[in-house]
């Protein structure tokens, strides 16, 4: 996701970039590919726009299509999906099943570890820095992530392969 405005909409907040990183708890780094017109992950952009109090639409250059207007053919997920090799995802309700109080969130973030484990399976990737929301309890959310690979919640390929992406990652 490119945020072409970023920068405007910064330097009228009155903020630098390392103050703007601060408060987003990116790096300065992250800030300044951003503003070079770079891709950055649409948690990083969510992150940002709540900082400078504008939705993430507001920095980009367009509002962004509607996903029910977007067209079929766009966008990694849904090509992945129509291939049948989208990462699987977790049932909220299978995990209560087993663990009380089960969030939104903690599934989501689940989810995402999920996603990551599954791109790192393919040749050429390597791991990428994730923001954790205050409110997930990584080690609950760990909890889940074991339980869902060792109860048979996925099938057995799917396993194989997040395994092999958290193997990878371990490596790296």
């Amino acid at each position: 996701m490119k945020l072409a405005r970023l920068k405007d909409w910064r330097e009228s907040r009155g903020l630098t970039q390392k103050e703007l990183a601060e408060e987003a708890h990116a790096s300065e780094w992250t800030v300044t590919r951003a503003e070079a017109d770079e891709e950055v992950r649409p948690n990083t952009a969510r992150r940002l726009a709540e900082v400078l109090d504008v939705t993430v639409a507001d920095l980009l250059e367009r509002p962004p299509v509607p996903l029910a207007e977007a067209p079929q053919e766009t966008g990694l997920r849904r090509k992945a999906e129509a291939a049948g090799a989208a990462p699987p995802r977790v049932s909220r309700e299978r995990l209560e099943e087993h663990f009380e109080d089960v969030r939104p969130e903690e599934v989501a973030y689940l989810d995402e570890v999920i996603a990551d484990l599954w791109r790192l399976a393919l040749p050429d990737e390597k791991p990428v820095a994730h923001f954790v929301p205050e409110e997930v309890d990584t080690s609950r959310v760990w909890r889940f992530l074991n339980f869902v690979l060792t109860t048979r919640m996925f099938a057995p390929e799917e396993v194989e392969r997040i395994n092999r992406g958290a193997r990878k990652r371990a490596l790296a």
